[in-house]
């Protein structure tokens, strides 16, 4: 591999001159002052440009978000998604960057309902809900009790809390809030909502994102139905009259290994009919967010040596359970395995990154994270923050992560654009920072490709994008040619490699393999081809760190040296910062705490693209 293959910067360090300093210092923690859009975003030949942004928040209007005492609204969520400064708790608290689209995904079970039923003037008044609320006020589980809905405990729903007009009136609130803030080609927000089934603890949720104008009169809600198959008749539903959808799984790490089992709701195994309607329906799922990681874990992928990234250990003292069928990098094996036996891959999906917040603030950015799940962790009492459990996961506060962010390309910030890339899957995830990331594939890419200004249009023209699926060679003695390219956030670390992670069929038995592709420096792998680390330049003592490794940009053309024509195969790229403070570092560190002994000071923040699926 030579030097223009390991790291070119030169093609792309024009585009990022607030970066290319070699000391560029962690940014500033205030919020106070008003922040300017540092995102670097590159327009290329076609058009086509990184958006970033979140498609899974919750607010105040989430029942279990209000029994974490947050009380901010939609309309405060997009307030904070474009920069504004918000109020939480007591605070003010102000993203450093804004995004540039945001879908509010509040729980569609008692949609609202919490709100409503607080308000000693509202529908609910003169009835015995406002001081039983108040009341539980100050204690979440008693909250929690009253509004666990039979989608959680399958119990029968509380009658007044279900009546339709009441449930329409709040999701229509949702819809006015989304249109209010929709502004085409600055800052883009959909209608969602989350559907959120709990099976003895386990998370099958998906949220559900509308494209537009069309919406429908009333969310899905698990008290409709806890199987996943009646969720998609209501998609096929929607998408009959005309309101198209997409559905997206998450938290499969925290489903108990339900998420991409191989056998349905009922326990019967998949047929044809069954893995299509998933394919066709669910186009993405959710690989990061504050419940932690679900890409791999170091029990599946024991030669993956960053396999072991902001896990949350929830499930895995449950005795009995799959776990492995609840990540992601296991889905792709086994959506190969049923693709071989079935046709059809039920789990033929891009990745995206979301913050699944309870605080109604998307607060991706490490140095300025003010806490995502309410009371439970909000960062007025540090020294409770890094020492306590928080109640509504079980797992010390410090577990939670400031994660993640999803990175669209599209030619324009707008509805139809950003929707119509994520349907077909050209979307790329990260653990927050606003790292850009391609990656193509096709046959015969010339060596000299990215020296050419108009290198994107004949990426394109000559194979796939990201997402999409690479039919076989005319030429049988063809290997895939792949062109990667990451430019790093202005605001975060440099970047240390990018990594294919390759998940193949291999004689009718799944197989992953990790290669390092693309490095900064002049590093060497070692005899059993593994790449020496980046360094690490974090001072514990301040939360600092210096941009002094590490890469602007990588970028370069790999083919897989163990490509087998007749094997199906997928493809998908991981992008590692070198290494910077976690967010619970930057806040001891601010407050002269001791670190907290429950997770690792630093991280690599990541990035991780959709797969390129290769089908013979």
């Amino acid at each position: 591999m030579n030097q223009r293959q390991r790291i070119s910067t030169c093609l792309l360090c024009c585009f990022l001159v607030a970066s290319c300093s070699e000391t560029q210092e962690n940014p500033p923690q205030s919020t106070s002052a008003a922040p300017p859009d540092t995102a670097v975003q590159t327009t290329h030949e076609n058009g086509m440009r990184a958006w970033f942004g979140d498609l899974h928040l919750h607010t105040g209007y989430s029942f279990d978000a209000a029994a974490s005492a947050t009380n901010t609204t939609p309309d405060d969520a997009y307030r904070y998604a474009r920069g504004e400064a918000v109020e939480y708790f007591g605070r003010r608290v102000q993203r450093r960057t804004p995004l540039d689209f945001l879908a509010v995904t509040d729980h569609a079970e008692y949609l609202g309902v919490a709100v409503d039923a607080q308000d000693p003037n509202g529908r609910f008044a003169g009835t015995e809900w406002p001081q039983r609320l108040e009341a539980a006020a100050n204690d979440m589980v008693g909250f929690l009790r009253i509004f666990s809905p039979a989608g959680f405990r399958g119990e029968p729903p509380i009658a007044e809390f279900v009546e339709p007009d009441l449930i329409q009136n709040n999701w229509q609130r949702q819809i006015d809030a989304a249109e209010t803030w929709y502004r085409p080609g600055e800052f883009t927000t959909f209608a969602a909502f989350e559907w959120s089934p709990m099976l003895g603890g386990a998370h099958l949720h998906r949220n559900v994102i509308f494209r537009g104008p069309g919406f429908p009169k009333l969310p899905f809600s698990a008290i409709d139905s806890r199987n996943p198959a009646d969720l998609w008749t209501y998609a096929e539903a929607q998408i009959a009259a005309g309101r198209d959808l997409v559905l997206i799984p998450h938290n499969s790490n925290l489903s108990q290994g339900l998420m991409f089992a191989f056998r349905d709701y009922d326990g019967a195994e998949f047929d044809a009919a069954y893995a299509k309607r998933r394919s066709d329906l669910e186009r993405l799922v959710e690989i990061t967010q504050i419940k932690g990681t679900s890409e791999t874990r170091p029990e599946f992928s024991p030669t993956d040596e960053f396999a072991g990234f902001e896990l949350v250990e929830w499930d895995t003292a449950t005795p009995g359970i799959d776990l492995a069928g609840g990540f992601i990098r296991t889905a792709y094996q086994r959506g190969l395995s049923l693709q071989d036996a079935l046709g059809v891959n039920p789990f033929h999906f891009g990745l995206v990154g979301s913050s699944d917040f309870h605080s109604g603030v998307s607060a991706s950015e490490e140095y300025n994270y003010p806490g995502g799940l309410g009371n439970g962790d909000e960062q007025s009492d540090p020294e409770k923050v890094l020492t306590s459990v928080n109640p509504l996961m079980g797992s010390p506060t410090t577990v939670m992560s400031a994660s993640g962010i999803t990175g669209i390309w599209a030619p324009e910030n707008t509805r139809e654009a950003l929707f119509d890339a994520m349907k077909r899957r050209e979307v790329f995830a990260t653990s927050g920072p606003r790292i850009q990331v391609r990656l193509f594939a096709g046959w015969d890419y010339p060596d000299a490709i990215l020296d050419s200004a108009d290198w994107e249009q004949s990426a394109y023209s000559g194979g796939v994008p990201m997402g999409a699926d690479l039919q076989p060679a005319t030429n049988p003695e063809l290997a895939p040619r792949f062109i990667l390219q990451a430019l790093k956030d202005p605001d975060s670390g440099n970047l240390d490699r990018i990594q294919i992670v390759k998940i193949w069929l291999e004689q009718g038995e799944a197989r992953e393999k990790v290669f390092d592709v693309l490095w900064s420096g002049e590093r060497t792998p070692d005899a059993d081809g593994k790449l020496p680390a980046v360094g690490n330049t974090v001072n514990l003592d301040d939360a600092a760190y210096s941009n002094s490794i590490g890469a602007v940009a990588l970028n370069g053309l790999w083919q897989d040296p163990e490509f087998d024509p007749a094997e199906p195969a997928i493809y998908y790229a991981r992008v590692l910062e070198i290494p910077t403070p976690r967010w619970s570092t930057y806040l001891a560190v601010e407050n002269g705490l001791p670190l907290s002994p429950d997770v690792p000071p630093t991280l690599q923040e990541r990035a991780w693209t959709s797969p390129i699926f290769y089908k013979p």
